[in-house]
């Protein structure tokens, strides 16, 4: 069941398996290579077909004399290797028998036909089948009988093993003179009239029978006939035909059976339903009409299911809803993609603004921080007084003192020590000097420094003096001037 679904999905199961004798030849091999092989008693002709429009169309037959075991499948195998084919018609032109029955039943369709006779062919027949022997039937058009062929099932499987030996499938099996019988009484029954004797000649056997509107003659036949005896044969039923009567004539054998009958000269009438068309035996072999033409093959041969043209819709069905199916979850998965490439880049974006304001509130801070630090710069300079500058200014102010003394002949009083001391959290400053001299000399040079200190914006808050051995020691506790503005 699992490998008959998947031929229908594939599309492999509206291909017919070769040897399905449930579908038509011509259906069968529409676009494969196909060999008959005709089985005489004394070797084996084979040939190429090819169907066109349903009709077989012949190529140049080759014909094998027996040899040895392996030499007819050996050339049988080189012939199909040149053609490429690997599948053969077997058409059988010996060993069988035919009788006149009126015990057959004639079957309600090909396919009922084609499984009885090979599983129950006493329903067909009338009777149990002769031992070893497989049997064809040739119906009459209207009536139930029918002439029954008989072949030999060791005939059968001796042709069949011949074509396996030779690597080729067998696609059918026939006894070309039943098949031929078949062909005609269905196709040309309104050239028989109310009374006709047919005439079948092949290389090397011969059917003879009446037929008429409501019966068929016994059928008389020669098989398996060299040349010379094949045309004493035929002589002798040419020279008892019916004078001024109807023949139907079907003659594959080149002996030029027509001319024998026309040379007696009883004004018979010589119908040759297949005109010039070569291989009459081979194309009623080929044929599936008016039925589907009964397969001889021996032995049970498991055929893969064929469906019929109205699935077709059922592989395209299924391959639509795959492909739909691939369609959407293509889109579905290129969409997801998509979706999560943009998630990513989403996030990416995310991180670098992450990242950016990170950056941003570091400068920010780096912001703020320098501009606290520049703030407090600026306070302390602000409140921090100029050092260097103040005290240039003071050893300024000092040394005018040391010259204004010494213009005016006064003593001079010398820096013993200096020094400027910021007070920790209070814009003030303390000064400490000490003056060697005497109180003069040593308050002229104290007061041009106090009257610098009243200049620069300094204030007085306290003002120590107090002596020293040669001198004195005055300190001097100052308010730093105020910024400019405030």
């Amino acid at each position: 069941m699992i490998q008959q679904c998947l031929d229908l999905a594939l599309g492999r199961a509206f291909t017919p398996d070769p040897a399905d004798t449930m579908v038509p030849l011509a259906q069968r091999f529409k676009q494969r290579p196909l060999l008959a092989v005709s089985v005489f008693k004394d070797g084996i002709e084979v040939l190429p077909i090819t169907f066109k429009a349903g009709e077989p169309t012949f190529g140049a037959a080759q014909f094998c004399p027996s040899g040895q075991e392996d030499a007819d499948s050996d050339f049988l195998r080189a012939f199909a290797e040149r053609h490429k084919a690997k599948d053969c018609l077997i058409n059988l032109c010996l060993g069988y028998t035919a009788v006149l029955s009126s015990r057959t039943r004639r079957p309600e369709s090909a396919e009922e036909a084609i499984l009885l006779m090979r599983d129950n062919p006493e329903r067909l027949l009338g009777e149990p089948p002769p031992p070893g022997c497989r049997n064809s039937l040739a119906y009459h058009p209207t009536h139930n009988f029918a002439v029954v062929f008989a072949h030999k099932e060791s005939d059968l499987s001796a042709a069949i093993n011949l074509a396996v030996k030779a690597g080729l499938g067998c696609a059918r099996i026939h006894c070309g003179m039943s098949s031929l019988l078949s062909y005609v009484l269905g196709h040309f029954w309104g050239e028989v009239g109310k009374e006709c004797e047919l005439l079948f000649v092949e290389r090397s056997a011969l059917l003879y029978l009446t037929a008429g509107e409501g019966a068929l003659g016994r059928p008389l036949f020669d098989v398996g006939l060299k040349e010379a005896a094949l045309k004493q044969a035929v002589e002798e039923r040419v020279s008892k035909l019916r004078p001024g009567g109807k023949v139907l004539l079907v003659d594959s054998s080149g002996l030029g059976v027509a001319a024998m009958i026309q040379e007696r000269g009883l004004g018979s009438v010589v119908v040759t339903p297949f005109g010039d068309r070569p291989q009459p035996f081979l194309r009623a072999c080929c044929s599936d009409e008016p039925q589907l033409a009964y397969d001889l093959f021996p032995n049970e041969r498991e055929i893969r299911a064929f469906a019929p043209g109205r699935l077709r819709i059922v592989p395209l069905i299924f391959w639509g809803t795959a492909a739909a199916a691939a369609a959407t979850v293509a889109v579905n998965t290129w969409r997801e993609d998509r979706a999560h490439r943009q998630g990513l880049g989403l996030q990416n974006q995310v991180a670098m603004l992450s990242a950016a304001k990170d950056r941003s509130e570091g400068v920010l801070r780096d912001v703020d921080s320098r501009g606290k630090a520049a703030g407090a710069i600026y306070d302390w300079l602000q409140i921090s007084p100029p050092i260097q500058s103040l005290l240039i200014q003071i050893a300024a102010e000092i040394e005018a003192a040391t010259t204004d003394a010494e213009k005016q002949n006064k003593t001079v009083a010398q820096v013993d020590s200096l020094s400027i001391t910021r007070q920790e959290g209070q814009p003030q400053m303390r000064l400490s000097i000490v003056l060697l001299g005497d109180a003069p000399a040593a308050n002229r040079v104290f007061a041009r420094l106090s009257a610098l200190f009243g200049r620069l914006g300094y204030s007085t808050v306290d003002l120590k003096q107090t002596l020293v051995p040669a001198g004195y020691r005055y300190e001097h506790l100052l308010n730093m001037p105020k910024p400019a503005g405030s």
